[in-house]
């Protein structure tokens, strides 16, 4: 992954009229049911031979995280965690790409409640796509337990200028991590923290590089003050 092909890919999906994507997610047909059936862990992600994640690991922008900040009050940590499912090492630091949402003891998103999502008006740009994202080509339904209702024609604009908004902000982060890291972004070179790391690590997000210590113990995640 280099910016030159980022920025190619980029180039592509701007002068793709969203109304391509707007028929492939018809096709798919699909109502989000509101269910949070995506909002708990069910089933693992597999990245690599030696990456998978919960399938809940949700990856969010700080553009995300800042709007939740506003809309509710609470601080950055208090929202997101460092991606310790997609880790570099260099032998010197230990640096994590980007931010996910912090999940409870229970492995649900902690804006998860009993009446639903808690922060559905400021929820992540991943979240208002979901189950829909993008491949090399075109849009692509992610595994959802709940998508089979038809979806009306509105809605599917609405959702395809979502997702093409999606994956150019995905696409131009990507970038700004590569800068901050340097070097390509090799997605064989990633890997998980183990259970039972305990220190600082270094997290890209594409906006800045920020030092922040975790506790994994038995698999979770626990920031240490």
């Amino acid at each position: 992954m280099d910016t030159a092909s980022l920025r190619q890919r980029i180039d592509r999906i701007v002068h793709t009229h969203s109304s391509v994507f707007a028929a492939s997610i018809s096709k798919y047909g699909f109502s989000c049911a509101r269910c949070g059936w995506c909002c708990r862990e069910n089933f693992k992600i597999r990245i690599t031979k030696d990456i998978s994640r919960p399938s809940n690991a949700i990856s969010v922008f700080p553009g995300d995280i800042r709007r939740i900040m506003k809309g509710t009050g609470l601080h950055w940590d208090e929202i997101a965690e460092p991606d310790i499912y997609s880790c570099l090492d260099d032998g010197k630091n230990i640096r994590a790409i980007g931010w996910i949402l912090r999940r409870s003891d229970k492995d649900e998103c902690i804006f998860y409640g009993s009446e639903g999502c808690n922060i559905y008006e400021w929820r992540p740009l991943i979240c208002r796509c979901y189950p829909f994202l993008m491949d090399e080509q075109d849009v692509e339904i992610i595994h959802c337990e709940e998508a089979k209702s038809r979806i009306e024609a509105r809605s599917a604009k609405q959702i395809a200028l979502l997702v093409k908004r999606y994956e150019l902000q995905k696409l131009r982060n990507y970038i700004g991590i590569i800068s901050q890291l340097g070097e390509k972004l090799r997605l064989a070179d990633l890997h998980p923290l183990p259970d039972g790391y305990d220190g600082e690590l270094i997290v890209c997000d594409g906006e800045r590089s920020i030092p922040v210590k975790v506790s994994i113990r038995v698999g979770k995640y626990g920031r240490i003050q």
